[in-house]
């Protein structure tokens, strides 16, 4: 990787300026907060060829997924939806969105489907041509394809008992679907669950873009404005790619991409910075060269795709699995002495409740302490071993299948901490402890684990039995 700081504006290659596609990204989640409509409408001043957002994460947690339910307010992402399609129409650009509703399932993609058709009535559009991509997969193609299915960073393989397991399964497509519905003229994509980087590379290289450079682009404005400093969300950027180099431009004034920002964001969430893993192959971003244009947009060329050697092609799959269910208790402690005996009031505790709930029934039930001012983030990777907090917060965690003994574990636990023994301790009652609420706190939903994390691998990409497209024409009057 190098990064130079120098003004690069109007480089041509044989004195005529280079070709190029610009898309509007204004979001890096649609729907989880809702696009700042100051820099979306500024973007939408310039010349913009594509619409496209990403709308899905796994930073969410597995629940969403495995209890297919959405993760955002409607009504947020409806707001996106409108800005997207309102203006994509008003050009007659492709509008793209992948992941929808944060998961991709089915549903997702058809609940994303029913808001644009309700959007274009609302707007009265002309008709247009919409592609909805789905990409869950059912256990039953899953359990014929275990040969070809081995583990990404799941620390085991595939088996039928993990997809017993499992509620729900997705495949994260790459570029080579959402082209697939672009060359069949789609105005407008919903894709199921999606590369990040893909829902972005798609258009410029369905037009003939570099992959490699397309790929780097999807990858630096996935997440649109935090590509940028200061650090802001929701707020439009343009990303443009020309056959030598992609350019980022923020649209909020006090926003600028430079060489350092650009190349922070092409580096995050990656076990290997320089190493970016797509279907078909890798993005290498080793000779990446990220080039000041102006001081607040910045140009990066020498990004390329290397195909699989053996000319393979895997996609990643997603699944997620009923753990049961989960009860909180929330107890703080003041005390200085008891802070310093934390770790070893927790043993007692556990064991505590180990005896009153029962040994045998100890498989039935887990429960966890998360001793917020010790470790609660970090847990054992944390480096700092003396704390010096004045006061902890334990969330008291217990989960099981069975409700009422989930209920009973955490209701125990909370119980045994008035009553916590340690060396120095000056009160003689049950006062040790401060609770927010004596009453158990339950989640909206069940408590749900990751199962699959794991590679298919295709003969084809657009696998109808793992990649499903619908198309159809909307009318808006």
């Amino acid at each position: 990787m190098y990064i130079r700081y120098y003004d690069a504006k109007g480089i041509t290659i044989g004195g005529i300026e280079l070709e190029k596609i610009s898309l509007l990204v204004s979001t890096g989640n649609l729907g989880d907060n809702i696009i700042e409509e100051g820099s979306f409408y500024e973007g939408v001043k310039r010349q913009i060829d594509c619409f496209a957002a990403d709308a899905g994460t796994a930073d969410a947690g597995p629940t969403f997924l495995g209890a297919d339910m959405p993760h955002n307010p409607i009504e947020w992402e409806e707001h996106d939806l409108e800005l997207l399609l309102v203006e994509s129409r008003k050009r007659n650009v492709p509008m793209i969105v992948g992941s929808c509703s944060t998961t991709g399932t089915d549903s997702a993609v058809d609940r994303y489907a029913d808001i644009i058709r309700r959007l274009a009535k609302k707007h009265k559009l002309e008709p247009f041509k919409m592609a909805l991509i789905y990409s869950q997969v059912s256990k039953e193609e899953l359990q014929r394809r275990l040969k070809d299915i081995e583990p990404l960073e799941a620390p085991y393989e595939l088996t039928e008992e993990v997809l017993n397991e499992t509620t729900n399964v997705t495949a994260s497509m790459g570029i080579e679907q959402i082209v697939h519905a672009l060359e069949e003229g789609a105005d407008v994509i919903l894709a199921g669950r999606a590369c990040d980087d893909a829902v972005l590379a798609a258009y410029p290289i369905y037009k003939g873009f570099p992959k490699g450079i397309s790929l780097h682009m999807g990858k630096a404005a996935e997440c649109a404005s935090l590509v940028c400093w200061p650090q802001m969300v929701k707020e439009s950027i343009i990303a443009t790619v020309t056959k030598e180099y992609f350019s980022i431009e923020p649209m909020h004034p006090a926003q600028r991409a430079t060489p350092h920002s650009v190349a922070a964001h092409s580096m995050y969430e990656r076990t290997n910075p320089f190493v970016q893993g797509v279907p078909g192959g890798i993005l290498d971003m080793h000779e990446s060269e990220y080039v000041a244009e102006t001081d607040r947009i910045t140009r990066v060329y020498g990004s390329k795709f290397v195909p699989s050697p053996d000319g393979t092609y895997k996609v990643k799959l997603e699944g997620a699995g009923e753990v049961g269910y989960r009860v909180y208790h929330l107890v703080g402690i003041r005390d200085t002495r008891a802070i310093a005996n934390i770790d070893q009031i927790l043993v007692d505790t556990r064991k505590k409740v180990s005896q009153i709930i029962g040994p045998h029934r100890d498989g039935d039930y887990e429960l966890f302490f998360h001793v917020y001012g010790k470790n609660a983030i970090m847990k054992d990777f944390e480096p700092q071993e003396r704390i010096t907090s004045h006061e902890l917060a334990v969330v008291i965690e217990a989960i099981s299948k069975d409700q009422e003994l989930a209920t009973s574990v955490a209701k125990c636990a909370k119980f045994r901490f008035f009553y916590m023994s340690y060396p120095g301790q000056m009160n003689s009652s049950g006062g040790s402890v401060a609770l927010l609420t004596d009453e158990p706190l339950y989640p909206k939903n069940k408590c749900y684990k990751w199962t699959v994390d794991h590679l298919l691998r295709l003969d084809d990409p657009l696998d109808d039995k793992i990649f499903r497209f619908s198309f159809e024409t909307v009318r808006g009057r």
